[in-house]
């Protein structure tokens, strides 16, 4: 019977470990992004997407660095498109970052739109022109 329990008690806190948190990146920006997180950079070229898995519970700090196009004679980030945090209060967290860009004479801007699957303080933002 011990050995029973015993078992049982390793198969639950095995289950009680997974965590489904992530972080899907995509970027529909003209140029390549670098996005940093947790002392990884994972870079995501332009129309293409990553997914971070298995994020644990907390608050992370991020930052995005990104290429200009040849065309670009000045730019800007608006909001957080350059840096923020990500919040992961609960397992099966989701976090959507979608990143875009305008070329606009030359001016390029980095825009990016994030939404959660987390609805105590979700965040669903798009950040552009007024």
């Amino acid at each position: 019977m011990r050995k029973v329990l015993a078992a049982g008690a390793v198969l639950f806190s095995l289950i009680g470990c997974t965590n489904n948190n992530q972080i899907t990146l995509v970027n529909d920006a003209q140029e390549s992004i670098m996005f940093n997180f947790r002392a990884t950079e994972y870079d995501v070229e332009s129309g293409a997407s990553e997914t971070i898995k298995n994020v644990p519970n907390g608050v992370y700090a991020y930052n995005t660095t990104y290429t200009l196009p040849a065309a670009a004679t000045s730019f800007s980030v608006a909001g957080s498109a350059g840096s923020g945090s990500l919040t992961f209060d609960r397992e099966q967290t989701h976090q959507l970052l979608i990143y875009s860009s305008t070329l606009i004479s030359g001016a390029y801007t980095l825009y990016v739109n994030q939404t959660s699957t987390d609805t105590v303080g979700a965040v669903g933002m798009i950040v552009g022109p007024k």
